[in-house]
């Protein structure tokens, strides 16, 4: 990624998503669906699959996995698009999102897409998550929807656990923690994705 690339923390990407949305009226939605979309893309590009899992967890990064798995099943690709959290833990934008798809018991097929956390991720991974992301990396190629799941954003290091990615795509600005030595175990390549981030509101070098 080279020696100048600009990179942001977790508090700094919360900033960058709430001016957004609240200074520059870009829909939150707007947002989801371009980041779930670039991620798709990235699947097809890279693997051209005839069948993917997208593991879908709480929260706004689930809601990127909904939009992967519409856009796939769009593509012609058979989908089995798995969300352990109920319908409550998401809202806005993520629960749209989630009442646009087909939900399905966990399959592990061709390639699987991670939505299970987020940047905003800062405790350790327990219980059932834990071993869901166990499981996750006992299955085939792995493409991570912004960080992968587990991986703090600051540090680069496992939460506990961590999803072992083969791709990340991450979201206007890499993360400081995928910089940092070690890091590379779990997001493998990065690939960042434009996806209509205000470049006023660029990351720090």
């Amino acid at each position: 990624m080279g020696e100048k690339v600009r990179a942001v923390t977790r508090e700094e990407m919360r900033e960058i998503d709430r001016r957004a949305i609240e200074e520059f009226g870009i829909a939150a939605a707007t947002l989801m669906e371009n980041a779930g979309r670039a991620v798709a893309d990235v699947v097809l590009q890279e693997f051209n699959p005839l069948a993917v899992t997208v593991v879908c967890g709480p929260g706004n990064n689930g809601g990127d996995g909904f939009v992967v798995a519409r856009h796939l099943v769009d593509a012609g690709v058979e989908v089995c698009c798995h969300a352990p959290a109920p319908e409550s833990a998401y809202s806005g934008a993520a629960l749209e999102m989630r009442r646009r798809v087909k939900l399905s018991k966990l399959e592990w097929l061709d390639v699987v897409v991670d939505a299970v956390f987020g940047t905003g991720l800062s405790r350790p991974v327990t219980g059932p998550w834990r071993e869901l992301i166990e499981e996750m990396n006992d299955s085939p190629p792995i493409v991570a929807a912004d960080v992968p799941s587990g991986m703090d954003a600051d540090t680069g290091r496992p939460l506990g656990v961590a999803v072992e990615a083969d791709i990340t795509v991450t979201f206007g600005w890499p993360k400081v923690g995928m910089l940092q030595e070690g890091a590379r175990t779990y997001t493998g390549r990065v690939i960042v994705a434009d996806i209509g981030f205000p470049k006023e509101l660029g990351g720090r070098s």
